[in-house]
């Protein structure tokens, strides 16, 4: 009869340790890629997507940090309920799987960016171009189900980025801010290689949270408090001051372009 009661005092002690291992609530998932979250040259985490969810963490009053995650896992765990809410684009598949919360004051641009010297005013001033399309990477009709068009599969951003400034293609397929993005930071081409981009779709970039999230809890405070981070201004400064920081620093520190494609 003794053993009983010794188990619970064991169990009454180690409560604390093991509540101290789970992640704090909410928790706020952020996608591990460039410009958005992502581990820099020095090992730290950066990225405006980063830096926003822990001011909208900071001001709803929590003081734990946001976490940097692949995507896949990202909405693997938010749609099941196993992290809580993240930023993103309010893409129709996001909209599907989550629940739209607050929308932070910026726009994701996707479509597709030419070679410097080539205008183009329409979809129909595709045809005849060589388009690099990263792998896995999706913009929606009628993009992605014409055939007609000269489509070319590339490894990532930073691959397209340079067979663009060695003429292997004419444009590249995506995310319009994370190509110009990638091609500085990853690619190291300091140059302007790109001209006018052909925008086909526009998300805002919203805080999002799984389903599951009573609307009269966290996501309250967080709604809140993004809402007035955006109305102070605060998340486009933060947004401004990361670009401005990270292109002034891979300017300084100007990477000679070798064509590494073979």
């Amino acid at each position: 009869m003794a053993a009983r009661p010794l188990i619970a005092a064991i169990l009454v002690a180690l409560f604390p340790i093991w509540a101290q291992a789970q992640d704090p609530r909410p928790i706020i998932q952020t996608m591990q890629q460039e410009p958005y979250s992502f581990y820099n040259t020095t090992g730290d985490i950066d990225g405006y997507h980063f830096i926003i969810a822990n001011m909208i963490l900071a001001e709803a009053g929590f003081d734990h940090k946001a976490q940097v995650v692949p995507i896949k896992r990202m909405i693997n765990d938010i749609a099941h309920g196993d992290a809580d809410c993240t930023i993103a684009a309010s893409s129709p598949f996001a909209q599907k799987t989550f629940t739209m919360v607050e929308d932070i004051g910026y726009t994701l641009e996707v479509g597709i960016l030419p070679k410097k010297g080539i205008d183009l005013r329409s979809y129909e001033d595709l045809s005849g171009l060589r388009i690099g399309v990263p792998a896995g990477m999706s913009i929606g009709d009628p993009f992605d189900s014409d055939t007609s068009l000269n489509k070319i599969e590339t490894p990532d951003y930073e691959k397209s980025s340079l067979m663009l400034s060695f003429d292997r293609i004419d444009a590249i397929m995506g995310a319009i801010e994370s190509v110009r993005y990638s091609a500085f930071a990853k690619a190291g081409i300091m140059a302007e290689i790109f001209g006018q981009p052909l925008v086909t779709q526009r998300y805002p970039f919203k805080l999002m949270c799984t389903k599951s999230l009573p609307s009269d809890g966290y996501v309250k405070l967080l709604k809140e408090a993004t809402q007035r981070l955006r109305d102070r201004g605060d998340i486009k400064r933060a947004i401004d001051d990361f670009f401005s920081v990270s292109m002034s620093s891979l300017n300084s520190n100007a990477i000679s372009t070798v064509n590494p494609i073979k």
